[in-house]
């Protein structure tokens, strides 16, 4: 079963700068701890890719077409398929006190990442007071090299709709029943009543719904189940 435009898929890469063969992202634990970029805040497992969506950049996306899965392959992506041309226009000149009045936070020093309006920027120089902002992403104008692993194509519904879903949270899939009727085309999402004590997973249900509905031409609803049970008095009294 060859890739096509429309499946969802999950891969792994490594990925790497061609001028100087350096490892600049992977999705794989133990090639980030050999490359020293390893993040203990990062989780570290094959993404969802859902092929037409634009969830990875333009030079990834068009190679996974036609590719079989266990299928392992290198690629080379041009910056216009990548992270784009470096803009000069994106480099700007401003004063440190025009920054700080701006609440920018953190230390202005070369190198350093600051967040200006909401947009991030890497200080390139700072000098009397002036510091030079470099808006363009890091990776602008680099030629990139991945070695891309292609570890899943989704077949069944129930496949895809637990890609989705743990595209926006590993927590709620652990913590959901997926049910789909091929005779209603409905999909119901019952939720642990754990949940009820973790605010931040209903937030994503709006974006959940919205993939399911859009990515899965099988499904016309999505319908979230939530159910709070009372303790029987002997359970209680165990606890």
């Amino acid at each position: 079963m060859a890739i096509k435009k429309g499946d969802i898929v999950y891969i792994d890469y490594i990925g790497y700068i061609v001028e100087t063969n350096e490892m600049f992202d992977t999705t794989i634990e133990n090639e980030a701890k050999k490359a020293g970029i390893f993040r203990s805040d990062h989780r570290y497992e094959p993404v969802v890719v859902a092929i037409g969506e634009k969830w990875v950049i333009e030079g990834i996306e068009e190679s996974l077409i036609g590719k079989e899965e266990g299928q392992e392959y290198e690629i080379q992506v041009p910056p216009e398929k990548g992270y784009g041309e470096r803009d000069p226009k994106k480099i700007k000149i401003i004063t440190e006190k025009r920054l700080r009045d701006m609440n920018v936070r953190g230390e202005i020093a070369p190198g350093n990442v600051i967040i200006v309006n909401g947009t991030p920027a890497i200080v390139r120089v700072v000098s009397g007071g002036r510091v030079l902002l470099d808006f363009n992403p890091p990776l602008a104008g680099k030629t990139l090299r991945y070695k891309i692993f292609v570890r899943k194509i989704c077949k069944s519904v129930k496949e895809k709709i637990e890609a989705l879903i743990s595209r926006h949270s590993k927590d709620f899939l652990e913590l959901s029943k997926i049910k789909f009727s091929e005779k209603t085309k409905v999909v119901e999402i019952k939720l642990n009543s754990s949940t009820l004590d973790k605010p931040a997973l209903h937030v994503v249900k709006r974006s959940i719904a919205s993939d399911i509905l859009k990515l899965i031409d099988k499904v016309e609803k999505v319908r979230f189940i939530e159910e709070v049970v009372k303790e029987s008095v002997g359970s209680r009294q165990q606890g």
